[in-house]
């Protein structure tokens, strides 16, 4: 098995450093893996980490000189265990998507603990765009893989679902373009097969 990847470094929406890793693995079935991750793991981490040690000293401060019951005591207690647990568990390290034309797409989240999977069969995949959201004062550009409507029994009109991608990282349009080249791509061979498919068998049945 051999596999050809390049890397792609640039900043975030926010400023913090990402690591793209473009990646074709050459192996039964071809298939190309995308993964962004934050190049300096302890940049990223700053701030909450401030912003949670800031909270313990504030309320460490609260309890010396303030008089306050045992139950307010457990309260805050309880509140900043689920804080740091949030925090921990949910702290995303890197995003992935792997595309295996004519199989599918998935997408992974990967966390401190554990990772999410997300898997979009390639038959239901309309189209990938970069969608531009408006966020306070700015423009922030979206990988969005367009789903096509379910085929189901009802007759009720259903609308293309989208489904954004590296939603946590949030990489800059530079990032996104690359990506995006190599998926509309590897849709377009697929779209070609499957016409010359159709293609054969028309003259066939004639």
């Amino acid at each position: 098995m051999s596999n050809n990847y390049r890397i792609i470094n640039h900043e975030n929406i926010n400023g913090v450093d990402l690591s793209l890793k473009l990646e074709n693995r050459m192996n039964s079935p071809n298939s190309q893996r995308y993964t962004i991750s934050y190049k300096n793991k302890e940049q990223k981490s700053a701030w909450p980490l401030k912003s949670f040690f800031l909270a313990v000293i504030f309320n460490a401060l609260a309890l010396c000189f303030v008089r306050i019951s045992v139950q307010a005591i457990l309260t805050i207690i309880i509140v900043l265990s689920f804080l740091v647990f949030f925090w921990i568990t949910h702290s995303v390290q890197s995003e992935s998507i792997l595309v295996i034309p004519t199989v599918g797409v998935q997408s992974s989240v990967k966390y401190v603990f554990g990772r999410e999977d997300n898997f979009v069969p390639w038959a239901s995949i309309d189209d990938v765009i970069i969608n531009e959201v408006f966020k306070l004062n700015r423009v922030i550009y979206i990988l969005t893989l367009l789903v096509k409507p379910s085929t189901s029994g009802n007759n009720e009109a259903e609308s293309v679902k989208l489904i954004p991608l590296f939603k946590y990282t949030k990489p800059r349009l530079l990032m996104l373009e690359a990506i995006y080249s190599e998926l509309q791509s590897l849709l377009l061979a697929s779209q070609c097969t499957d016409c010359d498919e159709l293609g054969a068998g028309d003259k066939t049945s004639e």
